[in-house]
């Protein structure tokens, strides 16, 4: 079956001409379906994280109607977007309840490398009673796991970006002595 001319006219015009074109465009839809589907399972991780704490924090009422003044605990945890992030790009917190309305956020603390952890170390939470150790014991190493697995696809982003901006830019160009000619300088 042949193609009309209109058909042959638009796959002419939408099909890269030179190789490089096909390269810029063939960039273009990586960083796009990337974009596309990193935020699909950013979404699905969200929605994730959100049950979680939801299932936390009811056990966390359970527990400070059940236990005596002394043994409530005080720690919570919260999902937030940031305005700051990437498309898709969220934030899971713990913090500590100071009072009424006041809270205090827990700091993660750094690797070796002076890099901010993705968990956070039980020494982070100060003081806890069994239970609040019990369940941030179940729930910390999925929020651990769920901030690498964002900081890697943010460095996926930033690193497409950096391609494309690296293809965008103009070519160096360098001056050589022409090899055919010795006297040429």
């Amino acid at each position: 079956m042949r193609e009309s001319n209109c058909e042959q006219a638009i796959k002419q015009q939408t099909e890269p001409k030179t190789r490089q074109d096909w390269i810029a465009h063939s960039l273009i839809d990586l960083q796009s379906d990337f974009l596309v589907r990193s935020t699909v399972v950013l979404d699905a991780m969200r929605e994730e994280a959100e049950a979680s704490t939801r299932m936390y924090i009811e056990k966390m009422l359970d527990a400070q109607r059940s236990y005596p003044p002394n043994e409530r605990g005080s720690i919570s945890v919260r999902v937030r977007r940031s305005a700051k992030s990437g498309p898709g790009m969220f934030q899971i917190e713990w913090y500590r309840v100071k009072g009424r309305k006041r809270t205090h956020y827990l700091k993660r603390g750094k690797d070796r490398d002076g890099k901010i952890r993705h968990g956070y170390s039980i020494r982070s939470f100060g003081q806890l009673t069994g239970w609040e150790k019990d369940l941030i014991d179940r729930h910390e190493p999925r929020f651990a796991q769920m901030r690498a697995i964002q900081s890697h696809l943010s460095q996926i982003r930033m690193r497409l970006r950096m391609i494309d901006q690296e293809f965008k830019a103009p070519l160096k160009t360098m001056k050589f002595a022409s090899l055919d000619d010795p006297n040429d300088e």
